[in-house]
């Protein structure tokens, strides 16, 4: 999916203040890309408010996946958006701000609207100085959120590279870096009471305030983090860079990074062979969207069920539950949460992975609303899914024989009501989703 957003977004530019891009912030790879689309084109509302509104399939090419699972990613993305507070420091100035971004964010009939507050404009009008532009087929085309983030950061020193091409030495303290990238949760009460300091010392806060981390240890920073940010950056994007860390003392813990950026030479030469790649796809007959077997945001996939998971499981098998599921989070997280269910589980890898292929539930509750005649109705329809996913069959015929039921008419009706029409129920919700809404309206209506 990443080629073809690149493809799409390849010839359009943005321009941003310097002190956004540099606010200290966590967020995920989706929300960023879907911020810098929205911040791109953004118009003012009736209110002054910068507003955007996407289409359904214009949102999926931006968050890099056309799966069952769009819908759900989208309310938690949503959600996430417009929770987000910026750290933002002027350090020559001496001050700083939090500020809310987004006021909005809702997805109706279709289409996806996000209004941002009042105080963005700030930011996006007239910017005279101190701004950089990007790319925004390059910024859509990173696979892993932190290589997006260092790759902001360091493009808006990229104007002081010289003519030669001598490689710009950039220093980061190491505590610094980890908040600006979001391996640190900046929405922690006790993390944004200091950064509301005067001279917020980093490192307190990242080794002794912060309590949500990632990647704490310094090999595990360097090669999930840097290394990483360094092969996307030079494979996809106007910039070559390199790092070394920065000791205190010789042999010493590591406190800082040196980051070492350039122009990237052979930038000219990856566009082409990105425009070769999607020529050859689209010539036998697939969409660049099958090009990639993993998803463009894996690596936020992972770090995702990492983080939910609290069994001590390796790597290796959480990456195995998130193939089982076909990269699909919520399957993997819904199989966890009955796994805290059970009495005794004995092989916890090996009973997850037949929960998400196999995709256990928990019994069917035989009186809904005090009713057994509702609950009758509603076990008839898990049973004919199950029947039909038996057969591997899935839900998709299960759902097209529900259609031509004689309620289905009504049930109809009712999704218009709440402002929905057949054709959007069906392209933004899985068939199993749409069983769930059908069995729903079964049980409280018949």
């Amino acid at each position: 999916m990443s080629n073809e957003a690149r493809e799409i977004y390849k010839h359009e530019e943005i321009t941003r203040s310097n002190t956004l891009i540099s606010a200290k912030y966590k967020s995920t790879l989706t929300e960023n890309k879907i911020m810098v689309l929205a911040l791109k084109r953004a118009k003012r509302d009736e209110f002054g408010r910068p507003t955007i509104t996407f289409t359904t399939s214009e949102i999926k090419k931006v968050m890099g996946r056309d799966d069952g699972s769009f819908y759900t990613q989208l309310k938690s993305v949503a959600k996430a958006m417009t929770g987000r507070t910026m750290f933002i420091e002027d350090k020559e100035q001496h001050s700083f701000k939090f500020i809310n971004i987004i006021h909005t964010a809702e997805f109706e009939n279709g289409k996806f609207t996000v209004n941002f507050t009042p105080e963005m404009n700030n930011y996006l009008d007239d910017l005279k100085s101190n701004f950089t532009t990007m790319n925004m087929g390059i910024l859509v085309d990173f696979t892993s959120n932190y290589a997006y983030r260092i790759y902001e950061l360091l493009k808006t020193q990229a104007y002081r590279v010289d003519k030669d091409n001598t490689p710009l030495q950039i220093d980061y303290n190491l505590s610094e870096l980890k908040l600006a990238i979001g391996c640190v949760n900046t929405q922690e009460e006790r993390v944004q009471k200091e950064l509301d300091r005067p001279n917020p010392d980093f490192d307190y806060i990242v080794n002794s305030v912060a309590k949500e981390k990632h990647f704490d240890k310094w090999y595990d920073f360097r090669v999930n983090v840097l290394d990483v940010a360094k092969r996307q950056i030079n494979e996809k994007s106007d910039l070559e860079i390199d790092y070394e860390p920065i000791r205190s003392g010789r042999g010493g813990k590591v406190v800082g990074i040196t980051f070492f950026i350039k122009k990237n030479v052979n930038y000219n030469e990856i566009e082409a062979k990105t425009e070769k790649e999607n020529e050859i796809l689209l010539k036998n007959g697939n969409s660049v969207v099958d090009s990639a077997k993993r998803p463009d945001d894996y690596n936020e996939r992972f770090e995702e069920i990492m983080d939910y998971i609290d069994v001590r499981v390796s790597s290796k098998d959480l990456k195995a539950f998130l193939k089982a599921a076909d990269y699909d989070v919520e399957r993997v997280k819904k199989a966890y949460d009955l796994s805290k269910k059970q009495k005794e589980i004995k092989n916890f890898v090996g009973w997850m992975k037949k929960a998400i292929e196999e995709g256990y539930s928990e019994d069917v509750i035989h009186v809904i609303d005090g009713s057994e005649e509702n609950a009758k109705k509603a076990d008839e329809i898990l049973a004919e899914y199950e029947r039909e996913k038996a057969t591997g069959s899935l839900a998709e015929r299960t759902w097209n024989r529900i259609k031509k039921k004689e309620e289905y008419q009504e049930f109809l009706q009712y999704i218009a009501d709440q402002g929905m029409t057949e054709k959007t129920l069906e392209s933004i919700y899985i068939p199993k989703e749409r069983m769930e809404l059908y069995q729903s309206w079964i049980a409280e209506n018949k």
